[in-house]
């Protein structure tokens, strides 16, 4: 049931304008949040990314998602990996940070305890790729600065 409350939901999201979903998350995290943001990569230097099915504009993303009360960012990250996309993830130093109109979105290196074997897709994430650090102009702007400026 809450499954297709949340699919619900997300396919609502993505029909909402940019200027309302702006709104929303104005009201629902206050005039400044904060994002967390995974760098995992694998033995031969990829990046890995998530198909975010929310998201109409930039699908694909490093996988991450906003802290929630006084956990850390650290405990967001591994909380946030394992509930949208199953892996379990031993969050590192940061790698990055960067400010954005209403958020500090914090890069993370983290490094995955069970491989990808364990992804699972959920209502948010649909898939996960690898990708070359030189191929993350398919990401968002601020996921493509925040890679390019931890791998320097």
């Amino acid at each position: 049931m809450r499954t297709r409350w949340l699919e619900w939901l997300l396919r609502l999201w993505r029909r909402l304008p940019a200027p309302l979903q702006f709104v929303y998350l104005r009201l629902r995290y206050g005039r400044f949040g904060i994002g967390v943001a995974a760098l995992i990569r694998d033995e031969r230097g990829k990046v890995l990314v998530v198909h975010r099915t929310y998201s109409r504009d930039e699908p694909w993303a490093l996988p991450g998602g906003w802290l929630e009360g006084p956990e850390g960012v650290e405990r967001t990250l591994e909380r946030e990996l394992m509930e949208e996309t199953g892996l379990r993830v031993r969050a590192g130093p940061v790698a990055a940070m960067e400010r954005t109109g209403f958020a500090l979105v914090v890069l993370l290196h983290a490094d995955l305890v069970d491989g990808v074997g364990g992804f699972r897709a959920s209502p948010e994430v649909s898939e996960v790729a690898w990708v070359e650090p030189s191929d993350v102009g398919r990401l968002s702007p601020v996921n493509a600065r925040l890679i390019r400026r931890a791998l320097a």
